[in-house]
């Protein structure tokens, strides 16, 4: 009776705490925010042309897309077989073993919280001055650039970042409902910016307007501002453009999961999904918000298309992000703007259509931090319900239904990420972040894999949209093979392509290494200290579901 008593008690209490209260749409929105319509929205000009110049984006983009679908239903089913917060680690550690979902689930988590607080940081850094220098060009006016200068300078992005870590955490810990509803106010916001840039770039003037727009604000920006020099200065600097289909699918299958990433973080609160067991809410989430950002990303380039080639593009983007080089071909500094809210401006240069395209970017980027903080502490909230962490790290205020404390720690972790980022450091950069991710998600891939065969009896009660045989075998299963070679080419061409992965190999793996062996030192810790000090086996926590 006594051991009955002690098993029925190993989990803090007997229910999470959190309530059901995301539907499909709440899904939805979730999964475009942390894709983000803004910062993912700059990737195919900013960074994707001028890496692979020469590959089509919109190709690029429809192979990226196919991809993330891909994965995206594998992540959608572990959500389903597992719907509780933090699915992907409370299935791996059931399935396969404890030790290495924690490990991977803390790696995940920590860099999560550290990413977010980098881009937080990009918005004072990056996103703030790609906004307002070319407002100074455009109005003539030399205090948006004066903003622009103090805003990415070490101090002013520390500060604003900190203020904006401080404004996510806020927003967090309000009801779900409250939460859905800045979403859905920044999807507005989003959608409304990428409006005024679609009205923009259907200009009647077409290519000769744009040419002219750039020629007239660009005008006092030195010999190689001119239009016609920037596809010359980009190749003078070391540019090579090469047109193939194979380097297309390449650029497609490397970058699909770092211009999509987010569109599959529902699974790790499925906990809050209404029906996430017995419907198709997750898949349809994933899949749609993948859709609904690629449709508005290959809308972008195609109306861009229509008044500049892709030699162009790619050359702008290419100046950007090869200043050193650009500078020695130039003679002088030279400063690219491969922006597609700058390419709108010079087209309708009207002060209000400007300023509320910025105003709906950098909201939609605190959207984008939102979105972290709610998955990343909805994990940290499901190993504290397994008794690895604290407990009071699980604790819900009875008002609001949120993780307070959790969220208190991932927001510790954004600010190191903040104080990291506006000081120039290395760890919360996305290309390094897209790499631990793909790591960290090999073993939850794993353990759906051979879910069907290790848990018989919970997979027959899974519904039949997922349990349906494809080859031979379950479509859990067929996906997740799929998907684990998906991952596996992304780690080698990591590696492969350092430009798009990892450009520091030894010192990324040392931070792998160190980031996995300290999530083991904190398991390992936790069993021993539950037994000593409360005679409480945590091995036997992971023979059973934690509380929904």
């Amino acid at each position: 009776m006594n051991e009955q008593k002690k098993e029925l008690q190993i989990f803090p209490r007997p229910a999470s705490g959190l309530v059901k209260a995301i539907g499909t749409w709440g899904a939805i929105l979730f999964g475009i925010h942390c894709i983000s319509l803004s910062s993912s929205g700059f990737i195919p000009f900013s960074w994707v042309a001028s890496v692979w110049p020469g590959a089509s984006i919109i190709g690029l983009l429809f192979i990226a897309m196919i991809t993330s679908t891909i994965h995206g239903y594998t992540f959608a089913s572990i959500g389903i077989a597992m719907p509780r917060p933090g699915a992907d680690y409370v299935l791996a550690s059931r399935i396969l073993h404890p030790i290495p979902a924690f490990m991977a689930s803390w790696t995940l988590v920590i860099f999560s919280g550290v990413v977010a607080g980098g881009l937080i940081a990009w918005i004072p850094k990056s996103a703030l001055p790609a906004l307002l220098q070319p407002m100074s060009i455009i109005f003539n006016d030399p205090t948006y650039s004066s903003w622009a200068t103090y805003a990415s300078t070490p101090q002013g992005s520390l500060i604003i970042g900190t203020i904006c870590v401080v404004i996510t955490y806020v927003l967090m810990v309000f009801p779900n409902r409250i939460i859905l509803w800045t979403l859905a106010i920044g999807l507005v916001l989003g959608l409304l910016a990428w409006g005024i840039i679609f009205y923009s770039l259907i200009d009647n003037g077409g290519a000769e307007s744009f040419r002219s727009g750039w020629n007239t604000f660009m005008a006092s920006t030195g010999q190689y501002g001119s239009f016609d020099k920037r596809i010359e200065l980009a190749e003078k600097a070391g540019m090579m453009f090469s047109a193939s289909t194979a380097t297309m699918t390449m650029a497609g299958l490397i970058m699909g999961f770092w211009i999509f990433y987010g569109y599959y973080i529902p699974t790790f609160f499925a906990g809050e999904v209404r029906k996430a067991d017995t419907t198709a809410s997750l898949i349809k989430a994933s899949l749609s918000s993948i859709f609904i950002a690629g449709a508005i990303f290959i809308a972008g380039v195609y109306l861009l298309e229509r008044l500049v080639d892709e030699r162009w593009i790619a050359a702008e983007g290419f100046i950007f992000n090869n200043p050193d080089a650009v500078a020695k071909a130039a003679g002088e500094n030279v400063t690219g703007y491969p922006w597609i809210t700058f390419y709108a401006a010079i087209l309708k240069p009207k002060f209000f259509l400007v300023l509320l395209t910025a105003f709906a970017w950098v909201f939609t980027l605190i959207n984008l931090a939102q979105t972290y903080f709610f998955y990343a502490s909805r994990i940290v909230f499901s190993w504290s319900l397994d008794r690895v962490v604290p407990e009071f790290l699980a604790y819900v205020h009875p008002r609001t239904n949120s993780p307070i404390i959790s969220l208190v720690f991932i927001a510790i972790l954004a600010e190191i990420g903040v104080i990291d980022a506006s000081q120039g450091g290395p760890l919360g950069t996305q290309l390094t972040f897209a790499f631990f991710a793909v790591v960290t998600q090999l073993v939850s891939v794993v353990a759906i894999i051979v879910f069907p065969y290790k848990a018989k009896a919970q997979f027959d009660l899974c519904p039949e949209f997922i349990k349906k045989p494809f080859l031979g075998v379950p479509r859990i299963t067929f996906f997740g093979i799929i998907t684990l070679v998906y991952l596996i080419w992304m780690i080698i061409a990591s590696f492969l392509f350092p430009a798009v992965g990892v450009a520091n190999p030894i010192n990324t793996l040392l931070l792998l290494m160190i980031l996995l062996f300290t999530g083991y030192i904190v398991f390992i810790y936790a069993k021993w200290h539950r037994k000593k000090y409360e005679d409480i086996d945590i091995s036997l926590i992971y023979k059973t579901a934690p509380p929904a």
